[in-house]
């Protein structure tokens, strides 16, 4: 007796899992249009005007996707631009604990996690400083 696998699906723990979509994103969108153009009824084909509403809309989403990426480029380089200027300043910044720690920031430490002020040799999140001088 032959048994087969009623899916060829398998899971393997080791796959890293996809987080599922909250919101559709612009391939989404195109996919759903494509999909209707292709599947509409030849009886009652989709009224031009409502394709032409469509495709406004698919333009108006791009450019707010690409405002959007802009904007987040834009605050990066400002918060670089901020925090650089602080480099040498003396500072009073809030540490983990809650206490207050004063210094002088030595230098910035920027990755993906953001920018962190290295005050007395201990990084710090730019935005837990509270107080600048000169």
């Amino acid at each position: 007796m032959e048994v087969n696998s009623a899916s060829s699906i398998y899971y393997n723990p080791q796959d890293k899992l996809q987080p599922a979509k909250k919101e559709l994103d612009k391939d989404a969108f195109l996919q759903i249009l494509v999909a209707q153009l292709r599947y509409q009824n030849p009886m009652s084909p989709m009224d031009q005007d409502q394709f032409m509403t469509q495709m406004t809309q698919i333009t108006a989403l791009e450019q707010i996707m690409n405002l959007n990426k802009n904007m987040e480029v834009l605050l990066r380089t400002q918060e670089l631009s901020l925090t650089a200027n602080l480099v040498g300043k003396q500072v009073t910044a809030v540490g983990e604990d809650g206490r207050d720690v004063e210094g002088t920031v030595e230098k910035l430490i920027i990755n993906e996690n953001g920018i962190k002020l290295v005050i007395n040799g201990t990084p710090y999140d730019y935005d837990r400083v509270k107080e600048i001088r000169s």
